[in-house]
């Protein structure tokens, strides 16, 4: 009896189980169901604008005509003309240094050439002649070198006197000067720094991968971060033959002249910013949005809405693109629906 009353309530606890089962995947076969039709697709038409297909490079604000004016040697300077961040005329005298001591030194320099100079006269009359040994003519031979060096001791020097006045090679802005008065004594490595601001322009980076779709004369805006919110339009002026290594790897310089821009006495040298050049456009191109498409062995595709509601999988072709859009050159028209991913 208890056998037959324990084999019950095992077959009432089975059916329980397999109702509840049966409860949590009918359960769950609507609840997908629901979310499935919740799901609501959205297409969109490609469109006939405009686009642009660009290229964005860093960069800073520089100059064509620049110098770091030197004097050839050190010394206490007498005349100053001008302070740092003054206008600058062509050709004039920025600073003066003391002719005294160089006119000590040239002196000096002629009373040792004269002195080499008899030595090798006597060594001349002395050896007129007769013949000399390897020895004789060796020192003969060193004499005459000490005598040209002498020589040129004094040329340079003639020089280095003719050089205390620093004039400047072309107009400009004095940008750096290492003295502030009279009376300070200039080492042969402290100079003076003049920078033409009308020759200002925008220096990018651009990588090897990109140089080959560079080249003068395309269009470009300029944006700077001295000044949020503003673009300068310019052009490619130059682009750098030879290359230069950086901690990115291999780059190029491409030059966009600034002088052309109305507010350009803004600008200063070391100013960073960024430059998009404005590689090739269309102005009725056929586009969609490029995250509609995806790529599959080199080939492009999207999803177009069929005439039954369905969607199929059509191959196009493609030319220009922008972080948002693509131009479509084939496989679509404004009148295809196309499926726009979630």
């Amino acid at each position: 009896m208890q056998v037959k009353l324990l084999r019950k309530i095992r077959s009432q606890k089975k059916l329980l189980i397999g109702l509840a089962i049966l409860v949590l995947a009918l359960i769950g076969f609507l609840f997908t169901r629901a979310n499935k039709a919740e799901v609501k697709k959205t297409f969109v038409s490609p469109v006939r604008q405009e686009i642009a297909e660009t290229l964005e490079i860093s960069g800073t604000v520089d100059a064509l005509q620049k110098a770091r004016l030197r004097f050839i040697a050190g010394g206490k300077v007498t005349y100053l003309s001008a302070q740092e961040g003054d206008t600058i005329k062509k050709w004039q005298t920025i600073a003066s240094i003391d002719k005294a001591a160089l006119q000590k030194t040239l002196q000096k320099d002629l009373n040792l050439y004269m002195q080499e100079r008899w030595d090798w006269e006597s060594r001349i009359d002395d050896t007129k002649y007769r013949w000399l040994d390897d020895a004789e003519q060796l020192a003969k031979d060193k004499a005459q070198w000490d005598l040209e060096n002498k020589v040129i001791d004094v040329e340079v020097q003639d020089i280095t006197l003719q050089n205390t006045n620093l004039t400047a090679p072309f107009a400009g802005i004095l940008t750096h000067s290492p003295i502030t008065s009279t009376g300070t004594q200039l080492l042969g490595s402290d100079y003076f720094e003049l920078v033409d601001p009308t020759t200002l322009v925008f220096v990018g980076r651009v990588d090897e991968a990109d140089v080959a779709k560079i080249s003068e004369g395309l269009v470009a805006k300029i944006r700077l971060d001295a000044f949020e919110g503003e673009t300068f339009t310019t052009s490619v002026e130059f682009v750098s033959f030879a290359s230069s290594e950086t901690a990115d790897g291999t780059v190029y310089s491409v030059r966009f002249p600034l002088q052309a821009v109305s507010d350009a006495v803004r600008f200063r040298l070391g100013m960073n910013g960024d430059a998009t050049i404005e590689l090739a456009k269309s102005e009725n191109a056929l586009t969609l949005p490029i995250n509609a498409t995806r790529i599959r062995n080199d080939k492009t595709y999207v999803d177009v809405l069929t005439t039954n509601n369905q969607t199929e999988e059509r191959e196009i072709t493609t030319d220009k693109q922008t972080d948002y859009l693509v131009e479509i050159l084939s496989g679509l028209s404004e009148n295809d629906q196309v499926l726009l991913p979630e």
